[in-house]
């Protein structure tokens, strides 16, 4: 099973989640609309794994997060969480630090939805973050990242993630990786088999 976690203010339906379900079929990918507040994020997503994955027969299937900025950053969480493999597409690696231009009323680009950011929602970021350095595991990690990403510097995500299962860096692609997304399937199928 694939969850693909999608960035901030973003959604679950775009044309990366098309393509992971044109390789992998509609009941192998899950892409929540995410909220903005991570403890319902968690929730979420807790909720999702357990129906969909562990209260199935998952012996027969292998779980995988996949996600895009911040979406990548709850991917490397929960692939902690749940010990399993994340592709993380140029992540966000500090939220909590990176958001904080954010603060206050937001809307969301593809519904228009009003959202808030708070301290509060900062906080949990934080906190998540600590777990992840606290319960390291190089070996889940696999980094996709584009030298021209216009959010996030690509080389500072390199110093942060030293130690990874496999990292790929593209000359262009952008912040949203669109035109190297194969690669990233690629990769996911490739996990997949092993």
């Amino acid at each position: 099973m694939i969850c693909y976690l999608h960035g901030f203010a973003s959604s679950g339906v775009s044309g990366k989640v098309d393509k992971l379900r044109e390789r992998f079929g509609d009941d192998q990918v899950i892409a929540p609309d995410l909220p903005f507040d991570p403890n319902e994020v968690y929730t979420l997503v807790n909720d999702i794994v357990r129906e969909k994955y562990f209260d199935t027969d998952p012996t027969n299937q292998r779980l995988i997060f996949v996600g895009t900025s911040l979406g990548a950053f709850y991917a490397n969480y929960f692939g902690h969480l749940f010990d399993c493999p994340a592709v993380l597409v140029n992540p966000s690696v500090c939220p909590s630090q990176t958001l904080q231009d954010r603060l206050g009323p937001n809307k969301s680009y593809m519904s228009g939805e009003e959202f808030l950011v708070s301290i509060a929602h900062l906080n949990t970021l934080a906190s998540m973050r600590d777990y992840v350095t606290q319960n390291y595991a190089s070996n889940l990690i696999n980094l996709f990242l584009a030298k021209d990403d216009e959010v996030i510097p690509y080389q500072a995500t390199l110093d942060e993630f030293k130690f990874v299962n496999s990292v790929c860096v593209t000359e262009d692609g952008g912040h949203r990786y669109d035109k190297n997304w194969n690669l990233v399937v690629d990769k996911i199928e490739e996990l997949l088999k092993n």
